[in-house]
Parts: structure tokens; C-alpha cells; sequence
């Protein structure tokens, strides 16, 4: 792939790994197959914001140790159980101080996570580097795959703090930039075992 990060601002990465998982039955984050070549979708995501050219990525998750063994640093999610947005202040606070500017959240649960994708929210993020960057896809804002600036951290977690738990509902509240044109396939996520494109291993 061509190294295209060079041309745009510096980032890191967290991919949230929060969820209850209840519809699947398993722990989405650590799902694998022979047609991921082993590698969990946490490890999905980990690739493809590595490919994308992060600093480093961590992920957001639980005070146990269940992923200890994905090869990543664990941040726990300071509001585990309360929503996604609980996870994104989470990774936005474990950023702060660190001289960057902005942060590519992905949920655990996407199925082909692309770089191309992300270096598309960081092209964007270039442009207009004090908004929150969003995908649309087939006319429906990716939330959970999104590049937020650091700057919006105050406001995000007073948001928090009044209550707000799902991304969606800071539209209102700060500025967004969306992002057309992402392949649809990179911001598909599984709920339930009907939506894997593969057969769960027994035992996962």
C-alpha cells in the first residue's frame, strides 16, 4: 500500500471493546476465524489503524484480563457497562499530554476494517482539524468509526456528564465533518452470529 500518512496530521488509535457482546453469544472483540487468519476482530482493527499509519493503538476495555493476549495496551474503560461514549472520553483522556492532536476510534466489531478508510477521516481531519470526523454510509453516520480531535475532549465529557451516552446525540453540540465515498464493507459490523461471513469455531 502506498504510504500516503506522511501528508496529514499525526494520530493514534483505540478500538472500543466495551460491549456486552450478548446477541453473539461470545466476546466479539476476540472472534477469529480460519478467514481472518486467526487474528481476532480486535486485531482487525488494531491492523488497519496501524497500516493507517497510528502512533500507537490501544484498546478500551475491561478492568479484567481477558485481552491481555492481543498484543495491545489495555486502557480500561473508566465508565465500563455506560455506552460507547464513556469509552471514547476514556481514550480521548488516555491521550492527553501525549503532543497529538487527534484519535481514530473504531468499535471492536467491524468485519474488514480498511486504512484506506481511516487515511479518508485523516484527510478530512487535515482539512478541518477542530471536528470531529464522521463517515457516511448509505446514508448513515458511522459513529463508531470516527477521528476526534483532542481538543473536544472537555465538551465531550460534559456532555457525558449530563447524561449523554450514544455519539449520535453530540451532533448538536460539536462540529462535524462527514466524510463521503468510505467502502461500505469497512464500516460493516456483526451483532449476532447470522451476520459473521464465517462459521464460529467451536469453543470461541
Amino acid at each position: 500500500m502506498e504510504n500516503r500518512h506522511a501528508r496529514y496530521i499525526e494520530f493514534v488509535g483505540a478500538v472500543l471493546t466495551g460491549g456486552s457482546s450478548r446477541r453473539m453469544g461470545s466476546d466479539k472483540a476476540l472472534l477469529a476465524s480460519v478467514e481472518t487468519g486467526g487474528v481476532s476482530l480486535l486485531g482487525l482493527a488494531a491492523n488497519a489503524l496501524n497500516v493507517a499509519g497510528a502512533r500507537e493503538v490501544v484498546a478500551i476495555g475491561r478492568s479484567d484480563d481477558s485481552l491481555s493476549g492481543q498484543g495491545l495496551r489495555v486502557v480500561p474503560d473508566r465508565w465500563e457497562g455506560e455506552g460507547p461514549l464513556g469509552g471514547i472520553v476514556t481514550a480521548m483522556e488516555a491521550f492527553d499530554g501525549s503532543g497529538l492532536t487527534h484519535v481514530v476510534v473504531l468499535a471492536c466489531d467491524f468485519i474488514a476494517p480498511s486504512a484506506i478508510s481511516i487515511q479518508m477521516l485523516m484527510d478530512a481531519a487535515t482539512e478541518e482539524p477542530e471536528h470531529l470526523v464522521v463517515p457516511v454510509v448509505n446514508g448513515q453516520y458511522e459513529w463508531l468509526h470516527a477521528c476526534w480531535p483532542l481538543s473536544l475532549r472537555q465538551q465531550v465529557l460534559s456532555a457525558f456528564n449530563r447524561g449523554v451516552r450514544a455519539p449520535r446525540d453530540l451532533a448538536s453540540e460539536v462540529p462535524v465533518r462527514q466524510v463521503n465515498g468510505i467502502d461500505p464493507e469497512s464500516t460493516r459490523d456483526v451483532d449476532t452470529p447470522d451476520d459473521l461471513p464465517w462459521t464460529v469455531p467451536d469453543g470461541n
